[in-house]
C-alpha cells in the first residue's frame, strides 16, 4: 500500500455531497483503517479484487470456460487459492455479475475522461474530489492529478481519514482548495480497537492543517463526523471532539448519518456481514447538532454546508 501508482476503483459524476458545488469523484483503492461502518469496503485493499454480484448472474458459464487456472468450477463459485487475478472471468462476463474493482489510470487519462464535465463544475462552483480509500497514501500521484486539474481551472478537494504522512503529502495539500477531514472516535485506544489504528497521527494532522489555515497557508479544513449509533454518538466522544475543534478555531463540520450502503458490497466481496448498525433518527441528529452548537460549532448534514 502507498505505491506511486494507485488503483482507481470508480469515477463518479454530478455529485452534491462531497464538497462545494457539483463535483466529480475519483476513488482511490487502499485504506489504512477498517472502520466497521465503512460504506466503501471495496476501497480497503490496495490491490485489485473480483466481486460477484449474484443478482446479475445469468448462469451462462462463460466465466468457467475463460478461467485459465480452472478456479471457477461453476458460476458463482471461485477457488481463491487457484485464482491468479488475471480477471479473464470479469472481462468476459456478459452481465457484469463478475466485476473488477481497481484499475490503473494515469492522471492524464482521468483528466480527459472528466474534461466534458469541466464547464458544469466551474459554473456550479464545484470541482473534483479525491476520495476512496485514502488518496493521501499516494501523494505523488494525487499531487500530479491535482496539479493537472488546477491548471484547467478546476477546484480540487481531498476527502481523507487523516492517517497519512504530512511531509510526504505537502505537495498535494498545496494543490487543494478544501480538505474534508473525517473524524470518528476521539479516544486513541478506542479508535484503535474499532478502526484498526489509533488516532494520534490523525489528531495531529488535523491540528497541523487547522494551524496552517489560520496562517492563510493551507486549504480550508472541514471535518466530517459519521454518526453511527452505538459507535460515534456517545456524549463523551462528541463533546471531546467539539472542544478539540473549537480549540483549533474550527467553527463548522458535517454530520454524516450512518446508512447501510456497504452491506451488498461486503457480500459481493465475500466479506463477513456488516454489524447491525441502525440509521440515526432525525431527533438524534438534531441533538448532535445542538451539542456542537453549544460549543460554537455549526453542524450541517451532507449537501447543506456553507463552504
Amino acid at each position: 500500500m502507498g505505491s506511486a501508482e494507485p488503483l482507481i476503483f470508480s469515477l463518479q459524476h454530478f455529485c452534491l455531497h462531497d464538497g462545494p458545488g457539483i463535483r466529480s469523484l475519483v476513488f482511490f483503492k487502499g485504506c489504512p483503517l477498517r472502520c466497521p461502518w465503512c460504506q466503501n469496503v471495496e476501497s480497503w485493499k490496495a490491490r485489485a479484487e473480483i466481486a460477484f454480484k449474484s443478482h446479475l448472474c445469468i448462469g451462462c458459464g462463460i466465466c468457467v470456460e475463460k478461467c485459465p487456472e480452472h478456479a471457477i468450477p461453476e458460476a458463482g463459485k471461485r477457488d481463491a487459492e487457484k485464482c491468479r487475478f488475471c480477471f479473464a472471468c470479469a472481462e468476459s462476463c456478459p452481465s457484469d455479475a463478475l466485476t473488477r474493482f481497481g484499475i490503473h489510470r494515469t492522471p492524464e487519462e482521468i483528466v480527459e475522461e472528466l474534461r466534458p464535465e469541466f464547464p458544469l463544475l466551474k459554473t456550479s462552483g464545484g470541482g473534483v474530489t479525491f476520495t476512496g480509500g485514502e488518496p493521501a497514501l499516494f501523494p505523488e500521484f494525487a499531487a500530479r492529478l491535482a496539479g493537472l486539474l488546477r491548471r484547467e481551472g478546476i477546484d480540487v478537494a481531498l476527502e481523507t481519514c487523516g492517517l497519512f504522512d504530512m511531509k510526504k503529502t505537502a505537495p498535494l495539500l498545496h494543490e487543494l482548495g478544501i480538505v474534508l477531514f473525517d473524524i470518528k472516535i476521539f479516544d486513541a485506544e478506542q479508535h484503535r480497537k474499532l478502526c484498526g489504528a489509533d488516532n494520534t497521527a490523525i489528531s495531529q494532522n488535523l491540528q497541523t492543517l487547522a494551524e496552517a489555515r489560520s496562517r492563510h497557508e493551507g486549504p480550508l479544513v472541514w471535518p466530517r463526523l459519521p454518526l453511527v449509533p452505538g459507535m460515534t454518538d456517545g456524549q463523551d466522544n462528541l463533546k471531546a471532539w467539539a472542544v478539540f475543534l473549537s480549540g483549533l478555531g474550527i467553527d463548522s463540520l458535517t454530520i454524516v448519518p450512518y446508512h447501510p450502503m456497504g452491506a451488498n458490497k461486503r457480500r459481493w466481496l465475500g466479506l463477513p456481514p456488516a454489524p447491525g448498525f441502525r440509521v440515526p433518527s432525525d431527533a438524534e441528529i438534531m441533538q448532535v447538532e445542538q451539542l456542537f452548537s453549544d460549543e460554537g460549532i455549526r453542524a450541517f448534514t451532507p449537501g447543506e454546508e456553507s463552504f
